[in-house]
């Protein structure tokens, strides 16, 4: 279900960098693992959203993770769920950061970026189409993500994760056998 949901995804005609999904041509940065089927992108910092072969799951991979060895976290237990995450934040960037916010600086950050957006009256009616979009597509509602993500954060093992050799020659790792 969530790569046919992808596709359909895919083939919305909307604005997808009005909601942090940009399209991206399998760009791998060196901390993207092999194999990843990309979702879309932030637009800054390399920070993109992806799915595993055989997992239903949705990734954030942020290259800017330098103080921490986890550059791909959890942000969705499945794609619709991480749609009816991107339709509460509304927009995907919000995703890649709750791993270092408490609950207070995430609605802070919602709340913060809505105002910015909406000094802009193009973009704050593209991201609104974007999503209105979404919710038919998909018959959505908008769910908080916070509580959940950190969830499925904590609970995530990520030994399971498969990299390229550049990911151990740039961070001077051992290779698994």
């Amino acid at each position: 279900m969530t790569r046919d949901d992808l596709k359909r995804f895919q083939g919305l005609d909307i604005d997808f960098s009005a909601i942090g999904l940009m399209p991206q041509e399998n760009f791998a940065y060196f901390c993207t693992p092999v194999n990843a089927e990309y979702v879309g992108w932030v637009g800054c910092d390399g920070i993109h959203f992806i799915l595993l072969p055989g997992d239903e799951r949705v990734f954030c991979v942020d290259p800017s993770m330098e103080y921490s060895d986890e550059y791909v976290l959890l942000v969705g237990g499945n794609f619709r769920e991480f749609l009816s995450f991107v339709l509460y934040c509304r927009g995907a960037d919000r995703l890649s950061q709750i791993h270092w916010m408490d609950k207070e600086q995430f609605c802070q950050s919602l709340k913060d970026d809505e105002e910015w957006v909406r000094k802009d009256e193009g973009l704050w009616l593209r991201r609104n189409t974007a999503l209105a979009a979404i919710t038919r597509e998909f018959d959505l509602v908008p769910a908080d993500p916070f509580e959940t993500v950190k969830a499925l954060q904590a609970g995530f093992d990520p030994s399971v994760l498969k990299f390229s050799d550049e990911y151990y020659d740039v961070l001077g790792l051992e290779r698994p056998r």
